[in-house]
Formats: C-alpha cells, structure tokens, sequence
C-alpha cells in the first residue's frame, strides 16, 4: 500500500493573491514547514487547511481546528482569522509545530477543503421592464374588459402579454414589444375591447 503525502499546511488562493501567498510560502519552506499549494492531491494529509481570502465574507468556516483561514484585506478587530502581516510566518510555524507537540492526527487536504463554504455570487437582478412597456401594462391593468369577460396580465423583461377570456376560453390577446404589437380576436366582437386597442394606439404615438 503506497502511503499518502504528507504536509504540514496546504494553502489555497486566488489568482490576485498569488504574490502575497508566494512570499508566505517561501517563507513557511524556509522555516522548515512542508507546503502543498491548492489541492491538487487531494488524498495528501495535513496538518492545516490555509485559505487565503480577501475579506471575512469570502467564506464561511464550520469550526474545523484544522482550517487557519488568512485574510489579505482589512479584518475586523473581533475576527479571529490570522493576517496577511510580518507575524503570519511566525504564527503558521507555532500553530503545526503546537499540533505536532499534541499529537494532532493529519487529515486528507479534500476533506478539509470540503468544510469550507465559499458564498455563491450575488444574484444578477433582472433589468427592468422598459418604461414605455411598463407604462402600458398599467394602461391595460386599469381598463374593464367588460362585465362577462375577465383578464390576465403579465409583464415581462421586454413585452407585456394580455389574454382575455370568457368563460376559461381565450378570446382576445395582445402582445405588445419594444416596437411590435400583436393583436388577434380569437372570437366574438372585437368592439368589447376597443378601449384597449385605443389605448395601444395612443401609446404607440405618443
């Protein structure tokens, strides 16, 4: 059975961290710790997981002892991660050689790694619906298609779609875009809505 590589810290980081975290770790080697850079063997045994991050909102850490977090940024004064300062080197060093002393068990570089959350990125919001579309949405929002017909209205990103019905069966629709209107009579009289189809017309020429 081969036996899995050992280390004493394994670091991970981003791109535009890369000359920060070079330095720490020339600086680890020269101290005499055994350094894996990411997680490229991810059944190597270490003693530390060291994720480097820009702000403390970058992760989230689950309590694992094994996970020493360093910030490159600004950290709070409450925060408990360790700083990408002249004392990082010194603390790397106390802290494996502290687990060495108690006998603390390595483990798998993958395992740890997984304990650690990255947040997902920030949703994009939906642009919204132009002015003109908006505008005509309330348009046909307020009128009354009549007494026996009833209306659905959806506005979307680029067009607003309007279907009215009788009885759950659609008689009219209109879909209306940035610079096409469709309007189709699917039954009966279209005079029942001509204060909708007026309306369009005097958005579309305003």
């Amino acid at each position: 059975m081969i036996e899995s590589a050992t280390y004493d810290i394994a670091v991970s980081f981003a791109e535009e961290q890369r000359a920060v975290v070079d330095e720490v770790v020339e600086a680890c080697r020269q101290r005499g710790l055994t350094v894996l850079e990411g997680n490229d063997l991810p059944q190597a045994q270490v003693r530390f997981f060291v994720p480097f991050v820009s702000t403390v909102d970058d992760l989230t850490v689950n309590g694992d002892e094994h996970v020493l977090p360093v910030l490159t940024g600004e950290a709070p004064e409450s925060s408990a991660y360790l700083r990408a300062d002249e004392g990082l080197v010194d603390a790397l060093v106390s802290r494996v050689e502290a687990a060495e002393t108690a006998g603390q068990d390595r483990v798998a570089v993958a395992d740890v790694a997984a304990t650690v959350e990255h947040p997902p990125p920030p949703a994009t919001p939906e642009p919204p619906a132009p002015p003109a579309l908006r505008a005509l949405a309330e348009q046909f929002a307020a009128a009354s298609p009549g007494r026996d017909l009833s209306g659905t209205l959806h506005l979307g990103d680029t067009t607003i779609a309007v279907r009215v019905e009788r009885s759950g069966d659609t008689v009219y629709a209109v879909e209306a875009s940035d610079d096409t209107v469709n309007f189709v009579v699917l039954g009966g009289s279209a005079d029942v809505l001509s204060t909708l189809y007026q309306r369009i017309e005097d958005m579309l020429t305003a």
